[in-house]
């Protein structure tokens, strides 16, 4: 695949590379995460912690995980867009990383499925950003 094929130019006329679109791709995902939580947080809630989740201090916290996930994902890709999303990546590992490990540790109050629901999801994010923060480590061509 030529150069051209594997890269668009961006309406300020640079190229965008595979990395770039991948890595923008994950930030927005991660806003459209923390926006759904933010303006449901019952729902979100619901799965991981269970009825509690109806509970109004539990939809405070689970609105300000929504707003992380906004600040996170919001960072991430605007510094995809300018091939520097290596810290922000970073971030959302650690980010991810301790949902998880909250949820374990709090494992014998929490539903069951709420456990495994949350462990995988926050897992499989946390992994996705080990995956994009190797791949981000490697140069890219000069364009």
């Amino acid at each position: 695949m030529s150069r051209v094929d594997s890269a668009v130019v961006n309406r300020y006329g640079r190229t965008m590379n595979a990395r770039r679109w991948i890595n923008t791709g994950f930030g927005l995902s991660r806003v459209a995460f923390g926006l759904v939580a933010g303006s449901s947080p019952e729902r979100i809630g619901r799965t991981w912690i269970g009825d509690l989740a109806g509970e109004e201090p539990a939809k405070v916290i689970l609105r300000a995980l929504g707003a992380r996930d906004v600040a996170l994902g919001a960072g991430t890709a605007e510094a995809a867009l300018r091939d520097r999303a290596g810290t922000w990546l970073a971030m959302t590992v650690l980010a991810d990383l301790g949902d998880v490990v909250a949820t374990v540790a709090a494992r014998d109050r929490l539903p069951r499925s709420g456990v495994i629901t949350t462990s995988a999801l926050a897992g499989s994010a946390a992994l996705a950003g080990l995956a994009l923060l190797a791949l981000d480590s490697f140069p890219v061509e000069a364009q």
